[in-house]
Protein backbone atom coordinates (compact mmCIF):
# COMPACT_ATOMS: atom_id res chain seq x y z
CA UNK A 1 0.00 0.00 0.00
CA UNK A 2 1.36 3.60 -1.24
CA UNK A 3 0.92 6.47 1.44
CA UNK A 4 -1.63 8.17 -0.45
CA UNK A 5 -3.62 4.80 -0.01
CA UNK A 6 -2.36 4.42 3.84
CA UNK A 7 -4.15 8.10 4.14
CA UNK A 8 -7.02 7.05 2.16
CA UNK A 9 -7.68 3.99 4.25
CA UNK A 10 -6.98 6.16 7.42
CA UNK A 11 -9.71 8.35 6.78
CA UNK A 12 -12.16 5.44 5.75
CA UNK A 13 -11.38 3.81 9.38
CA UNK A 14 -13.36 6.53 10.83
CA UNK A 15 -16.65 5.32 8.82
CA UNK A 16 -16.38 1.79 10.46
CA UNK A 17 -18.93 0.88 13.39
CA UNK A 18 -16.38 -1.44 15.17
CA UNK A 19 -14.07 2.05 15.36
CA UNK A 20 -14.71 4.35 18.20
CA UNK A 21 -11.88 6.65 19.12
CA UNK A 22 -8.79 4.79 18.08
CA UNK A 23 -10.29 1.41 19.49
CA UNK A 24 -11.60 -1.81 17.82
CA UNK A 25 -14.91 -2.75 19.21
CA UNK A 26 -14.71 -6.23 17.68
CA UNK A 27 -11.34 -7.06 19.15
CA UNK A 28 -12.47 -5.73 22.98
CA UNK A 29 -12.45 -8.98 24.86
CA UNK A 30 -12.24 -6.90 28.49
CA UNK A 31 -9.99 -4.07 27.75
CA UNK A 32 -9.65 -1.47 24.86
CA UNK A 33 -7.18 -2.86 21.63
CA UNK A 34 -6.18 -0.27 19.38
CA UNK A 35 -7.98 -0.81 16.02
CA UNK A 36 -4.88 -2.57 13.75
CA UNK A 37 -6.36 -1.12 10.33
CA UNK A 38 -5.47 2.15 11.33
CA UNK A 39 -2.06 1.48 11.95
CA UNK A 40 -1.35 -0.78 9.52
CA UNK A 41 -0.19 -0.55 5.91
CA UNK A 42 -1.61 -3.27 4.69
CA UNK A 43 -5.42 -4.77 4.98
CA UNK A 44 -5.70 -6.71 8.09
CA UNK A 45 -9.08 -6.27 9.32
CA UNK A 46 -11.40 -8.67 7.30
CA UNK A 47 -14.44 -6.03 8.64
CA UNK A 48 -13.07 -3.17 6.96
CA UNK A 49 -12.60 -5.06 3.82
CA UNK A 50 -16.06 -6.57 3.47
CA UNK A 51 -18.41 -3.47 4.78
CA UNK A 52 -15.67 -0.14 4.82
CA UNK A 53 -13.93 -0.47 1.72
CA UNK A 54 -16.13 -0.96 -0.71
CA UNK A 55 -17.24 2.70 0.10
CA UNK A 56 -14.12 4.10 -1.46
CA UNK A 57 -14.33 2.17 -5.24
CA UNK A 58 -10.81 3.32 -6.35
CA UNK A 59 -9.41 2.34 -3.30
CA UNK A 60 -10.78 -1.01 -3.45
CA UNK A 61 -10.21 -1.62 -6.85
CA UNK A 62 -6.56 -0.50 -6.31
CA UNK A 63 -5.66 -2.46 -3.10
CA UNK A 64 -8.40 -5.65 -3.99
CA UNK A 65 -7.49 -6.32 -8.15
CA UNK A 66 -3.93 -4.98 -8.24
CA UNK A 67 -3.27 -7.91 -10.87
CA UNK A 68 -6.34 -7.67 -12.98
CA UNK A 69 -6.28 -3.39 -13.05
CA UNK A 70 -6.37 -1.83 -16.75
CA UNK A 71 -5.30 1.79 -17.23
CA UNK A 72 -8.61 3.83 -18.77
CA UNK A 73 -7.33 5.33 -22.55
CA UNK A 74 -8.93 8.52 -21.73
CA UNK A 75 -8.18 9.55 -18.09
CA UNK A 76 -5.85 6.58 -17.18
CA UNK A 77 -7.37 5.94 -13.60
CA UNK A 78 -7.55 2.15 -13.28
CA UNK A 79 -10.33 -0.03 -13.24
CA UNK A 80 -11.60 -3.67 -13.36
CA UNK A 81 -12.57 -4.42 -16.70
CA UNK A 82 -15.94 -6.52 -17.03
CA UNK A 83 -14.21 -8.05 -19.92
CA UNK A 84 -10.67 -8.49 -22.12
CA UNK A 85 -12.04 -6.01 -24.71
CA UNK A 86 -12.72 -2.89 -22.16
CA UNK A 87 -10.83 0.32 -22.90
CA UNK A 88 -12.47 2.62 -20.51
CA UNK A 89 -13.70 3.04 -17.00
CA UNK A 90 -17.24 3.21 -16.99
CA UNK A 91 -17.18 7.40 -16.45
CA UNK A 92 -15.30 7.66 -19.42
CA UNK A 93 -16.83 4.88 -21.44
CA UNK A 94 -20.49 6.64 -21.60
CA UNK A 95 -19.30 9.41 -23.15
CA UNK A 96 -17.15 7.80 -25.77
CA UNK A 97 -20.01 5.27 -26.50
CA UNK A 98 -22.10 8.55 -26.69
CA UNK A 99 -20.09 10.10 -28.97
CA UNK A 100 -19.51 6.80 -31.06
CA UNK A 101 -23.15 6.59 -31.37
CA UNK A 102 -24.05 10.06 -32.84
CA UNK A 103 -21.10 9.81 -35.23
CA UNK A 104 -22.48 6.37 -36.27
CA UNK A 105 -26.30 8.21 -36.88
CA UNK A 106 -24.65 11.33 -38.44
CA UNK A 107 -22.54 8.56 -41.38
CA UNK A 108 -26.30 6.61 -41.32
CA UNK A 109 -27.99 10.05 -42.35
CA UNK A 110 -25.50 11.26 -44.16
CA UNK A 111 -25.53 7.79 -46.52
CA UNK A 112 -29.59 7.95 -47.14
CA UNK A 113 -29.48 11.66 -47.96
CA UNK A 114 -31.08 13.21 -45.36
CA UNK A 115 -28.45 15.04 -44.39
CA UNK A 116 -26.13 17.40 -46.38
CA UNK A 117 -22.30 17.16 -46.78
CA UNK A 118 -20.92 19.67 -44.43
CA UNK A 119 -19.90 22.18 -46.83
CA UNK A 120 -16.05 23.14 -46.76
Amino acid sequence: MTYPQYRRTRKLVHECCNYAGGNCIALDDGEECICVQSISYSLLCKWFKAAVLPLDKGLETALLFRDELKRCIICGQPFLPGSNRAKYCKVCATGVHRRQKAQSERKRRLNRGQLEAKKS
